[in-house]
């Protein structure tokens, strides 16, 4: 049996950290909160969404995006339901350091489908796994409804893989959510 979910797919607003280049996933090493400018792209999609009438609030608990979703609750009266499963990229020895020595080892997308075991980051594979668990709860508990999922950039970017049935490789070059943006995605799943 073929099930329909409405997804809006939410990429936290601009956070200290993103301003600063710092790689910051779980555990956080140091909470950064939105910036000004992440605050203001928070309440703009929250006004958003506010008027999908959704039935589901889902968020990282990461500060940067649980601070997205306090906004969102708030314009849409829907309480949040935080998920480990929707945290940020595992950075590994990378937590905490800068974009710039991240990506001097991963220049290229593709490398972290399969990363080096040594640095502790978080693969692409891996990351769906915990991405699937999602879904296989979504559609269990909101068949034919519509969903908010606040999370961070490259989890995001593998989950409307996940949805658009896009490879891992593939979706690390295509689609990528800008910070505070909000994405439709209507995912159509049989049991």
């Amino acid at each position: 049996m073929e099930h329909q979910i409405t997804f809006y797919l939410v990429r936290h607003g601009e956070a200290e950290n993103n301003v600063g280049f710092i790689m910051n996933s779980s555990p956080e090493i140091k909470r950064y909160p939105l910036t000004e400018r992440g605050r203001e792209q928070a309440l703009t999609t929250a006004k958003f969404l506010a008027t999908v009438d959704a039935d589901g609030l889902f968020s990282s608990p990461i500060l940067r995006a649980k601070q997205t979703a306090d906004s969102i609750a708030q314009a849409t009266g829907l309480p949040i339901e935080l998920d480990e499963r929707l945290c940020e990229t595992g950075m590994g020895m990378f937590n905490g350091k800068t974009q710039k020595a991240f990506l001097e080892k991963y220049a290229d997308p593709k490398m972290r489908i399969s990363p080096d075991p040594a640095d502790g980051v978080e693969g692409y594979i891996d990351m769906r796994g915990r991405l699937k668990h999602f879904l296989d709860d979504m559609q269990t508990r909101y068949a034919g409804k519509k969903v908010i999922v606040v999370s961070h950039g490259d989890p995001l970017e593998q989950l409307h893989g996940i949805l658009t049935n896009e490879a891992p490789g593939r979706s690390a070059i295509g689609w990528y959510p800008e910070k505070g943006s909000c994405t439709e995605v209507v995912w159509h799943s049989g049991h």
